[in-house]
């Protein structure tokens, strides 16, 4: 490769590697491993944030590898940002104060102002993101950017980082403090890929001699469904890219869809059965194309399989039911499903559009339908079994009384109910409710989802994890504690489906049967005192079928 694409000189002539890992979304354990996996297959450029609550991971792994001698720290550029909560010039030092603690390091080569508008700050450090009462970020009510970057250029004539720059900032904004730098920035972090390829953002910044770093340069196919639009296109499936792939004989870097197919793969060759996906999920057609793989081999039969699926919101409308499964059906190439789940009891407005899954208001809200019939959704439910579409059905999300509705009225009773369900959110009252119905539980998130978006997450948040009673029980049965997590559950006699797309934690997830909790053991996790549901339904307040 030239070396001239392989790494940048900065306007202040630090030189800065052209290609870094970011860390975004990216939790604890999961960060560890990538960055370790990055160092070693020679990444030296690690970007992350205070915001993403990983720096101290972050940390650790680079102290192995700067103790072990695999890398010095000449040769690493680690790049951070100072959160909106900590603008406030008199702020500024302290916040890179507490990110040089977290990553163990004595200085940054690369520190960034994250957003231009400055939250509240409460004296909390871990509270990153304040909240109005009505659910919104709290901005702060002063504001001095040309301020706060003056206390940036500070921490340079300290040492405490080599270059400072900024995030998400205007063309105008970058000009503005140009004109009174003591040190410019020597890049503006932004959204940049070939969907929004930032032409008069680099255009300008060139002429004052400032680069750009893209963040989601691939079309960030995994960002939080909150953050997709029903039109939007995949940056990774465009046919330019698609052909330019094949030519090379280079990737055009793993897709969520091809992501997916690898778990599936793998989760099936490791003797799974069980797969849940959903209609929302936007991957039936990837699962439906490694289904027939392995169906058509002879590795599995279709008796064999256990295929569950979701209704989506935009199709609970009874005479629309029928068409959903079908597309369903027809994205995993199967003629019928194991369980069929309404995924969530508030329905949400059809325009005719079966892509637009979370129709929006103007406001940026889920646009909810004026009409609501669950019990008519349920009937429409139960004539997919009849009809043979799906042997049975359930319901996801759902409270007591929703599902105590359903079972007066019903021919066809929910099998389960899918929910939120780990150590800290135990579900025991939705347990025993249901165990008297004679429904299960079928838990999500039962090692407490530590790769959740960063919108579910907050500042008091446990790790389940890292439950001190879970690491000794990890330790005393040499189990992992995402197996202790998992084995616990199933043996309340939960159902449990555990998400990952890592091959080695895929196989691990299943070697829970050769060996048993005792009942000491589970009491002391049933009295472990923290309580948290990390999946929080905020969108409907007001709405008469909100679960809880």
């Amino acid at each position: 490769m030239n070396s001239s694409f392989t790494a940048v000189t900065l306007n202040n002539g630090r030189i800065m590697p052209s290609v870094g890992l970011g860390t975004w979304q990216s939790p604890k354990e999961e960060v560890r491993t990538a960055v370790r996996t990055a160092l070693e297959a020679g990444y030296r450029h690690i970007d992350t944030a205070y915001n993403y609550k990983n720096e101290d991971a972050i940390g650790e792994v680079l102290q192995e590898f700067l103790k072990s001698g695999k890398v010095k720290r000449e040769e690493l550029f680690i790049v951070t940002k100072l959160p909106m909560i900590h603008m406030e010039p008199k702020l500024v030092n302290h916040s890179i104060d507490i990110s040089l603690k977290n990553l163990q390091l004595d200085y940054l080569d690369l520190y960034l102002i994250h957003f231009p508008i400055p939250l509240e700050y409460d004296g909390n450090d871990e509270n990153t993101f304040p909240q109005t009462e009505s659910g919104g970020w709290k901005a702060a009510e002063k504001f001095d950017l040309l301020g706060t970057w003056k206390a940036m250029e500070e921490l340079v004539d300290l040492k405490l980082t080599r270059s400072i720059g900024v995030s998400n900032f205007s063309i105008s904004q970058v000009e503005r403090i140009c004109k009174v730098a003591k040190h410019k920035p020597v890049t503006n972090q932004v959204e940049c890929h070939i969907y929004w390829p930032q032409k008069d953002m680099f255009e300008a910044l060139e002429k004052l001699g400032i680069t750009i770093t893209a963040y989601a340069p691939i079309g960030s196919p995994g960002r939080p469904q909150f953050l997709k639009g029903s039109d939007d296109q995949i940056a990774l499936e465009d046919p330019v890219i698609q052909r330019l792939s094949k030519k090379y004989g280079k990737t055009p870097v793993q897709s969520p869809k091809e992501e997916v197919k690898t778990a599936v793969r793998t989760a099936l060759e490791a003797g799974y059965r069980h797969i849940d996906t959903a209609y929302n999920y936007k991957n039936e057609d990837a699962i439906g194309e490694v289904l027939q793989e392995l169906l058509k081999s002879g590795k599995v039969k279709r008796e064999e399989l256990f295929i569950v699926t979701k209704l989506p919101m935009i199709h609970m409308e009874p005479k629309l039911v029928k068409h959903s499964i079908e597309i369903s059906l027809k994205n995993l190439q199967l003629d019928y499903l194991d369980l069929y789940l309404i995924h969530f009891p508030i329905p949400l407005e059809y325009d005719g559009n079966d892509e637009n899954t979370f129709p929006q208001t103007e406001s940026g809200g889920w646009k909810t339908a004026e009409k609501f019939d669950l019990l008519g959704t349920w009937k429409a439910m139960e004539e997919l079994v009849d009809l043979k579409l799906t042997r049975s059905i359930g319901v996801s999300n759902f409270s007591i009384s929703q599902v105590e509705r359903i079972c007066k009225v019903a021919k066809h009773k929910p099998v389960t109910n899918q929910v939120e369900c780990h150590i800290y959110w135990p579900q025991k009252e939705l347990f025993e409710a249901l165990e008297k119905l004679g429904v299960t539980i079928t838990a999500y998130a039962p090692i407490g989802s530590p790769g959740r978006p960063q919108f579910f997450k907050r500042n008091d948040d446990q790790l389940a994890l890292e439950d001190p009673e879970i690491q000794r029980l990890s330790k005393k049965y040499e189990k992992t504690p995402a197996q202790v997590l998992l084995r616990n559950l199933l043996q309340r006699g939960i159902i449990v489906i555990p998400k990952s797309v890592t091959p080695e934690r895929i196989r691990s997830n299943i070697q829970v049967f050769d060996f048993s909790l005792t009942k000491p053991e589970m009491d002391e996790i049933d009295d472990i005192k923290f309580s948290r549901r990390y999946f929080m339904c905020t969108r409907f307040p007001t709405h008469p079928e909100r679960p809880w």
